[in-house]
């Protein structure tokens, strides 16, 4: 097989790879972005969205750092084990990344969601917040 056809089967199963995990990563993100920000639920909508635009930039942009449109050094004309290599590392590498980053936003959120809450509980309890809320109603 030649090099190319290789280079764009991977590439095809990256974008493919993208296609099904955000949706499903989102579809079991809404419901723990609700916990997280059950004081403030817009605030968790927008983190999903927010997300989203996140994780397929991350994506577009790893799958354009990677693609090759020549031949690596040492590869030839026809697919061996370097390109082999190659393209397992850049399967490998796109999973690596959305997990680590994946698992650091399981980390982080409820520190965020934490946060928020305390803001909007200071706000609440600020004398003459609440008599300024009332003027202009």
């Amino acid at each position: 097989m030649d090099w190319w056809i290789l280079e764009l089967l991977t590439t095809v199963v990256l974008v493919g790879i993208a296609a099904w995990l955000g949706p499903f990563i989102r579809r079991f993100g809404r419901s723990y972005a609700a916990d997280v920000f059950r004081a403030n639920p817009r605030t968790g909508k927008s983190f999903i969205v927010l997300a989203d635009i996140a994780y397929y930039l991350i994506f577009t942009a790893y799958v354009l750092f990677t693609v090759r449109f020549e031949p690596g050094q040492g590869w030839g004309e026809l697919v061996g084990p370097r390109q082999l290599q190659y393209e397992t590392a850049r399967l490998g590498g796109i999973l690596l990344i959305i997990g680590l980053l994946h698992s650091a936003n399981l980390l982080v959120l409820p520190v965020i969601g934490r946060l928020f809450t305390l803001n909007r509980r200071l706000d609440e309890d600020t004398p003459g917040q609440g008599d300024e809320a009332e003027r202009t109603s």
